[in-house]
């Protein structure tokens, strides 16, 4: 037991705890669902939290013996890496069980990441319903319509009628929870798509009446690998509030809306800054073991060793000039966290502009012209700063160092903006994920520039 834990956000959670841990020391998988059902649902994340690695097993292993609809629901209350790592530990019944109430997405995550041997029992395990839908939007990306659309759609035949729509309503009833009711959609008996429409515009018309006459024909369809950016505009232009997705051979794989985009984007943004932080592998939680939370802060730390390193031997070539001009040591730091700074700025806008489509990576010349202006007037405002507070502060022995560091700083900051701004772009175009490696090598390239600008200079005019 460690001394170090989190605190509960309140008195109830508190009680709440202590209420699944005796049904946990008692395994009593009903008592235990009925706490659970009871709970306030503001609670459960932070109690759920709480639990230790073994008691999360043993909690999600009763519940899906008794209500593996709840069980897969708490589910959403964990981050991917804690999911995956939850249902791995899991014995091979409860997990099959509890595959079959996640929703499509989750089933996807496993599908995707789980060991290939549990991969095999659990493509068996795929609702029979969706089994088809499910399996052909494994094979798209992530950040694409078919990695995020949601396959729980209704589909009938193309003679369907009325009674046929109440039928398959009725029969699915336990599952509207997770079912796209809003819409029904209708194939040809070769499984094509032929088109949807409301339920709400058809429920109350006459028994016997063919919904193929009510096809709505406003209603647009996305490619599965449609992008994000895609997405978000064709949901823009359209008053629907969900879109079907049908592959090349007209079989429709599933439906996307804005909760499902707005929560890719949403995992998009938090991977960036996660990985512009210098955090790879995905979500990192304090509850997942130390030795994996280093290994993937190393991942990052390691490289920055060696691009640092490089950084500074320019001061070990400039030693004896920092020896005769002491105060170059202080201003050298100053200069190059300034540099940095602008130069972060400008990796921020080409993220966020790669990301929403409204630049690639063939647009460099259009970056650094936008970035030179910028680079410039700041680098002249901010170096005249500098000169002044040099002046008053330092400039003592040598008159001539607050010109030296303010022209430094307008070269090093030029440069910085051109690079933060083209820097992703350059990445992207060589595939590598610009995010993920922008922030450490603008560092070690501002840092290059920075401390090269004011040594050089302070060797050409003050010595």
């Amino acid at each position: 037991m460690t001394l170090i834990t989190l605190a509960f956000s309140s008195e109830g959670a508190e009680k709440l705890y202590l209420k699944i841990l005796e049904c946990l020391t008692l395994r009593k998988a009903k008592r235990l669902n009925q706490t659970l059902l009871e709970a306030e649902p503001v609670e459960l994340p932070s109690v759920l939290r709480k639990l230790s690695d073994q008691q999360r097993i043993a909690t999600w292993t009763l519940l899906s013996e008794v209500n593996p609809s709840l069980a897969a629901n708490l589910l959403d209350h964990l981050s991917d890496s804690e999911l995956l790592w939850l249902i791995s530990q899991l014995s091979e019944s409860s997990t099959i069980v509890l595959f079959q109430y996640l929703h499509s997405a989750d089933r996807r995550l496993l599908l995707n990441e789980l060991p290939s041997d549990l991969q095999k029992q659990l493509r068996q395990a795929l609702p029979s319903t969706w089994k088809d839908e499910e399996r052909a939007a494994l094979i798209y990306p992530q950040d694409s319509a078919g990695g995020i659309c949601k396959s729980e759609v209704l589909k009938l035949a193309a003679d369907a009628t009325i009674d046929s729509l109440s039928a398959i309503l009725s029969a699915e009833e336990h599952n509207l929870d997770r079912l796209e009711w809003r819409y029904v959609y209708l194939h040809d008996t070769e499984g094509s798509y032929l088109g949807g429409l409301k339920i709400r515009d058809v429920l109350l018309l006459p028994r016997g009446t063919s919904l193929r006459e009510y096809i709505d024909t406003t209603v647009p369809v996305i490619s599965p690998d449609t992008d994000l950016n895609t997405i978000k505009s064709t949901l823009d232009t359209t008053l629907h509030p969900v879109v079907p997705i049908v592959d090349e051979q007209g079989f429709q794989i599933g439906i996307v809306g804005f909760k499902h985009l707005n929560e890719a984007l949403y995992q998009r943004s938090k991977q960036q800054m996660l990985e512009q932080s210098g955090v790879f592998g995905g979500d990192e939680s304090r509850t997942m073991p130390v030795l994996k939370r280093n290994l993937r802060r190393l991942a990052f730390l390691l490289p920055s060793v060696a691009l640092s390193y490089a950084a500074i031997s320019i001061i070990a070539i400039y030693e004896p000039i920092i020896e005769q001009i002491a105060v170059l040591a202080a201003v050298l730091p100053l200069v190059a966290n300034l540099s940095g700074a602008a130069g972060n700025q400008s990796v921020a806008v080409s993220i966020r502009e790669l990301s929403m489509g409204q630049i690639s990576a063939k647009d460099l010349l259009y970056v650094v012209a936008k970035e030179i202006p910028i680079g410039a007037i700041n680098g002249i405002l901010i170096g005249g700063v500098l000169a002044l507070l040099t002046l008053f502060t330092l400039g003592g022995e040598h008159s001539g160092l607050p010109l030296v560091i303010a022209i430094a700083y307008t070269l090093s900051s030029t440069l910085a903006v051109v690079i933060g701004g083209t820097l992703p772009l350059l990445l992207k175009r060589l595939n590598f994920d610009p995010a993920m490696l922008s922030s450490p090598m603008l560092t070690t390239l501002t840092d290059a520039i920075s401390f090269f600008s004011v040594l050089y200079l302070a060797h050409a005019f003050l010595l």
